[in-house]
């Protein structure tokens, strides 16, 4: 796994940090929380060798198993940064992983979308259903897509308020829908 890792000697707390779309690895942001006290670790999660191409199906697994990287680094509390898509991703994974204590979210979405690959007029009412961008335990679909009302992507909702822990989102004006 393709990574980059900044450690701030004595840091009690780990934070894996997700880039957007772009897929690139954030180390620049990792060296600025290094800075203030807080081991920090990013990864590549798609494009790279053996990794999906694109945002499709990009399996939950390759987050947990930059956890458990991150904590062989002795940190005893973990979070997790993402922007855009990568929050999307952090807010699944905090969903499903009971070790991550903490969330910050920067220009989240409140719903999981599926991939952007094109989808069959028909759908969801005769054609196949669109795949999930996330998948887990080889799982394609990591619940259930609904057509939106709106004309938008198919998109699955997720219960972020039920979660345990600490979550922060943080959003600008522009990342709100005009109703």
């Amino acid at each position: 796994m393709e990574r980059y890792t900044a450690v701030s000697p004595g840091a009690r707390t780990g934070v894996l940090v997700l880039a957007g779309s772009s897929g690139r690895i954030e180390s620049q942001r990792c060296d600025l929380l290094a800075r203030h006290g807080v081991t920090a670790m990013s990864v590549r999660w798609f494009g790279g060798a053996g990794q999906p191409p694109g945002i499709c199906e990009v399996p939950l697994e390759t987050f947990v198993a930059a956890l458990d990287l991150l904590a062989q680094t002795g940190v005893s509390r973990l979070a997790v940064l993402g922007s855009s898509k990568g929050a999307e991703a952090a807010l699944t994974l905090a969903c499903l992983e009971p070790r991550v204590d903490a969330v910050v979210a920067l220009s989240p979405s409140s719903v999981v979308w599926a991939d952007v690959a094109p989808y069959p007029a028909e759908w969801p009412d005769h054609g196949p259903a669109p795949t999930s961008c996330w998948s887990r335990a080889r799982t394609t679909r990591c619940g259930r897509l609904r057509r939106s009302c709106t004309g938008d992507p198919p998109r699955l909702t997720r219960p972020w308020e039920r979660r345990p822990g600490r979550t922060s989102w943080l959003c600008s004006v522009h990342d709100r829908r005009n109703t």
